[in-house]
């Protein structure tokens, strides 16, 4: 019988030793590179900045803390492809740099940074929590959020319009979709999103019948139609 092959730079290494004691986000500290946190990857995507590719994570520990993770294009195939989205792994020996921007995923103060020394084991974990941190609509409707942060949001779908094909600057056009979240309060929350995701929406919201209920992860605050 054939056996297939995994390549080395797909492995995934043993779990942490007996002797290795895992820290919780809390308590990292950007004066040392040989930490050990044990993680739930909570998002994963590419992101391209510059022509500079990374692969970017929000992780979250067993306390719920989450956390922003960047892997350089250099050590995607051999570290950051290993971080599956609700894998459970250890991360160890990885910088600790100051988090900014204006698209930040968590509220911590730092973020972690691979590099060639950064090791991705295996973890018997298990656990479906999905960590949510959701915002309330009168809150995000006050506009006392710091816009800098992305939020979860769960609620209704109202008012869902058409998919419009939006000139943008350079002359390159983008879909956008416009809809209503409503929260059991009946607050209605104004959204907006673009690109292809806009279609795919558009077509579940239509495929459905009666009530629609969405859940809006890491999603960015902005002023909709000068409000």
């Amino acid at each position: 019988m054939a056996t297939k092959k995994i390549s080395p730079s797909m492995q995934i290494q043993a779990s942490k030793g007996p002797n290795e004691k895992s820290v919780l986000f809390g308590d990292l500290k950007p004066w040392k590179n040989t930490w050990l946190v044990h993680v739930k990857v909570l998002h994963a995507w590419k992101q391209y900045i510059q022509s500079v590719e990374t692969m970017e994570f929000v992780l979250t520990d067993e306390t719920g803390q989450k956390i922003h993770a960047t892997c350089k294009q250099t050590y995607i195939e051999s570290k950051g492809r290993i971080l599956t989205v609700g894998a459970w792994r250890y991360i160890r020996n990885f910088q600790i740099t100051p988090a900014g921007g204006a698209y930040r995923t968590t509220d911590h103060t730092w973020k972690i940074v691979f590099n060639q020394n950064t090791a991705v084991t295996r973890s018997n974990h298990v656990n479906d929590e999905l960590y949510l941190n959701l915002s309330d609509f009168q809150t995000v409707l006050s506009g006392t959020l710091d816009e800098n942060f992305l939020i979860d949001v769960l609620g209704q779908v109202l008012d869902c319009g058409d998919v419009e094909n939006i000139q943008c600057t350079g002359g390159k056009q983008r879909k956008k979709l416009e809809f209503t979240l409503s929260d059991i309060n009946d607050s209605h929350l104004p959204c907006c999103i673009w690109g292809n995701l806009a279609e795919k929406l558009h077509s579940a919201i239509n495929q459905e019948v009666g009530m629609v209920t969405m859940l809006l992860r890491f999603a960015k605050l902005g002023r909709f139609r000068g409000t």
